[in-house]
């Protein structure tokens, strides 16, 4: 089964909330972060790939990092 971008997007958007009140943070690892991943990918009912896993937790983490990207620059100003 082919898992689209949006799909990978809406993933990584869905786990920002295991960043706010989870126990993932901006100094998880990506192996941390691609167990949970996975576990959605599961929920889902979405091919349980590592290499998925991967794509979506890195891209969960820059979602993260943008996030505090962008409350820093809102709080300095």
């Amino acid at each position: 089964m082919f898992v689209t971008d949006a799909t990978i997007q809406e993933i990584a958007c869905d786990m920002q909330t295991d960043f706010e009140i989870g126990s993932l943070h901006s100094q998880s690892t990506i192996n941390q972060i691609a167990r949970l991943a996975l576990e959605q990918l599961a929920d889902r009912n979405l091919p349980q790939r590592k290499s998925l896993a991967f794509v979506i937790a890195k891209n969960a983490l820059m979602q993260w990092q943008e996030t505090i990207h962008q409350t820093k620059k809102e709080t300095s100003q």
